[in-house]
């Protein structure tokens, strides 16, 4: 085989080159995109002559060397199979797109090499949860942030170990502010952000880059176990118990005006944080519950995060609620309206005691003293739920269903026991208390 090159037009000043090359019977013939000054062509040698006037020759001809050897390499590789014009110029295609983006350069479609440009189409075409494609938009704003600040454009080839210390150090050193305050991001908010970005790159590999800087070891998705709180059964009774007057809110600090008003969020909110404390429902399922789901005392519902469908015995105050309230449910609202009330109602049922949390931020440990419901959220009627449930007795495997977790230890790490509440737990056990012994074993 060999490969040679033709003046498209030679009545032409400047004109085209053409590969042509006879293969197994075949011809074929591939445009290279350059272009010559025909006076200076070699027609036996079939590159262009090299005078002191034309200092572009041997720079055109250095590139149909290269030419040359990848339309030879392209239909070598097709082996035994003699290939169509078709398919040899889709395999030089390929390898010219392959080359290019090995070497960081331009490729056809230019912005498939951006990181940035995949992950924005790959959220928009994702059929994730509305949670997690927000947790992809947060990520691709602070690439966006990160690229201004640097004046670059990260590429699928950028993104290796340099990228991830300079990102890295970049998100520790940066805070938002909270209210008065400029607080560090957390290691579970960082933690997000590269998992998110190991997961375009992923999601992106094979199709239009072959790059792995991502799956260097030192590329870590760090995270920590969150310190969160639970709720005891104990205050929890304070919660259900809790009557909510006029009196009480002006005692707190409540103004005058719809204060009626105010009673009637009050209740729905702490009825529905309820339903999350004895179900261990996320408030994505637990805030749409419906009287449907109700059936035989037990809870049937597809969870919105795991769609999966989950079966929950009904507690039995759940089922006082129900009836307190004629099995009408609480209408839906949104979790961040729902923090700030159960919070309030928190407040109100006295669950005060003085709390210590720990969280790293900006690479340092950092401690939170606050009254124990300003520590509550929707997420801690689920946690509680989890919790209360394991102290109970109920089988951890039942447990881990309910949660959606895949692995046992997800469960055991998400419930909150302390080595004292586990061992009073453990205290009428058979094996410690001595009961339930078969008297002929003695």
């Amino acid at each position: 085989m060999e490969v040679k090159f033709f003046l498209k037009d030679k009545v032409k000043d400047t004109t085209s080159v053409r590969a042509v090359i006879r293969h197994k019977g075949q011809r074929y013939q591939i445009a290279v995109g350059e272009t010559v000054i025909t006076k200076y062509w070699n027609e036996n040698k079939y590159r262009c002559r090299t005078p002191r006037e034309y200092p572009e020759a041997s720079h055109i001809n250095t590139r149909l060397d290269d030419w040359a050897d990848l339309i030879e390499e392209a239909i070598n590789s097709f082996g035994l199979i003699i290939p169509t014009q078709l398919m040899v110029k889709n395999k030089i295609d390929e390898m010219l797109r392959n080359r290019n983006i090995e070497a960081g350069g331009v490729i056809e479609n230019e912005d498939e090499q951006y990181l940035v440009s995949f992950a924005i189409k790959y959220r928009a075409e994702s059929n994730k949860s509305y949670n997690t494609k927000k947790s992809y938009q947060t990520t691709i704003n602070k690439l966006i942030e990160f690229e201004k600040l640097f004046k670059t454009k990260l590429r699928f080839i950028d993104i290796d170990i340099n990228f991830y210390n300079k990102f890295n150090n970049w998100l520790l050193n940066s805070t938002f502010t909270k209210g008065e305050d400029e607080i560090h991001y957390t290691k579970n908010y960082i933690g997000t952000m590269f998992k998110n970005i190991s997961k375009f790159m992923a999601a992106s590999q094979g199709k239009v880059h072959e790059f792995t800087g991502y799956k260097d070891a030192e590329f870590k998705v760090e995270a920590e176990e969150t310190d969160a709180i639970y709720l005891t059964q104990e205050e929890i009774q304070k919660i259900y118990d809790l009557e909510i007057t006029e009196e009480l809110l002006k005692k707190n600090g409540y103004q005058n005006k719809n204060l009626k008003t105010t009673i009637k969020s009050l209740n729905e909110e702490r009825d529905r944080f309820l339903f999350g404390c004895f179900t261990a429902l996320r408030h994505s399922d637990y805030s749409r519950l419906d009287s449907l789901h109700f059936k035989d005392n037990i809870i049937r519902i597809w969870t919105v995060k795991k769609d999966k469908k989950v079966f929950i015995p009904m507690h039995y105050q759940l089922r006082e609620l129900l009836k307190r309230r004629n099995n009408i449910l609480p209408a839906p609202i949104s979790d961040q309206k729902h923090n700030k009330q159960i919070k309030n109602i928190g407040k109100l049922a006295g669950i005060n005691e003085e709390v210590i949390l720990t969280k790293t931020r900006g690479g340092k440990r950092i401690e939170t003293v606050k009254f124990k419901y300003e520590f509550i959220t929707s997420h801690t009627a689920r946690r509680s739920g989890a919790t209360n449930m394991y102290l109970a007795g109920v089988d951890l495997k039942f447990i881990q269903d309910i949660l959606g977790h895949s692995k046992i230890e997800q469960t055991i790490s998400y419930i909150k026991v302390s080595a004292e509440d586990n061992a009073k737990r453990l205290v009428a056990h058979p094996y410690f208390s001595g009961k339930d012994k078969n008297p002929d074993t003695k």
